[in-house]
């Protein structure tokens, strides 16, 4: 069995024991049904399934045990689900990918740049071992896209926006910045240590953060924004923040709370749906709104 294969069996077994606990027969009706023909047959023996156990437990953090009184196998411990989503769904990504070359029309990509990904593991060596890194950065907002020598001490790489950021300070005016993934090239990682930051917590930074924006000497507003009904289904699936809260859905409008700061990639992405959006509060925010609305409508005007 290839090591694809493993994978995708590790998966059922998770997705399947997240559902409810079972027993080993359960299990293995469920991997049954997974098994298209031989060279996908994902039925294993209870020894087999044992050895899973031991390397889910290794790879992905989570802890299956057997409880004798309910005679089923259950998920004790997971230790970050978020993260074993995301390697689940890039794998099942591959997956679908590898077997498109027989179905070319039928799976279509984005035509779009690499998201500098190829420089996460180097990256990710970086921010363990507190080594600085220099490389070459582009930046998008100059008319030029003028590319300077970048040294930095890597603290953290964070996703907004279907995009990678390396969080980092610069040496040039100890400042902590975001640079995007896409926008570096010729990286090379010294050898030379540097001190990570006292009490510097990455994700309590963007703990109110939208985006990649952070505003770390003001306090988190409270934002109330009602949308439309077909538009509430999209926001109610896929959430803007962690900490939206619901608090009206009817046939009306969809209507939540969040806290969090308003920075400019928070009002582009409302801007991004246009009529379908209202800000309620703050008043401040409404007012930028109608600023950014008026600034459109002037590019139209002869």
């Amino acid at each position: 069995m290839s090591k694809k294969q493993f994978i995708k069996r590790h998966h059922l077994i998770i997705n399947k024991l997240r559902s409810n606990p079972c027993s080993f027969k359960e299990l293995q009706k469920h991997l049954a049904n997974h098994s298209i023909d031989a060279d996908e047959n994902y039925v294993i023996s209870k020894r087999t399934f044992e050895r899973d156990v031991n390397e889910i437990r290794d790879i992905y953090k989570i802890d299956i045990e057997y409880v004798r009184t309910i005679n089923c196998y259950v998920i004790v411990h997971d230790a970050d689900e978020v993260k074993t989503d995301r390697l689940m769904e890039t794998f099942q990504i591959f997956n679908a990918l590898s077997i498109s070359e027989s179905l070319s029309n039928q799976i279509i990509l984005e035509n779009r740049q690499p998201l500098g990904t190829e420089n996460m593991h180097g990256l990710m060596h970086a921010i363990k071992n507190h080594f600085e890194v220099h490389f070459t950065h582009e930046k998008y907002w100059d008319e030029d896209h003028e590319k300077t020598k970048r040294t930095v001490q890597p603290l953290a790489l964070k996703e907004a926006r279907n995009r990678w950021y390396l969080i980092a300070k610069d040496t040039k005016d100890n400042r902590i910045k975001p640079f995007g993934l896409d926008r570096i090239t010729d990286l090379d990682i010294t050898r030379k240590k540097f001190i990570y930051p006292t009490g510097y917590n990455p994700e309590e930074v963007y703990r109110h953060s939208f985006g990649i924006i952070t505003e770390d000497n003001n306090p988190p507003q409270k934002i109330i924004l009602s949308y439309s009904y077909d538009q509430g289904k999209y926001i109610k699936s896929l959430p803007l923040h962690h900490s939206q809260r619901e608090l009206v859905d009817d046939e009306k409008e969809y209507r939540i709370e969040l806290l969090l700061h308003p920075t400019y990639d928070f009002l582009m992405e409302l801007l991004s749906v246009g009529k379908e959006v209202k800000v309620i509060e703050p008043l401040s925010l409404q007012k930028k709104i109608v600023e950014m609305l008026v600034a459109t409508l002037k590019q139209y005007s002869n």
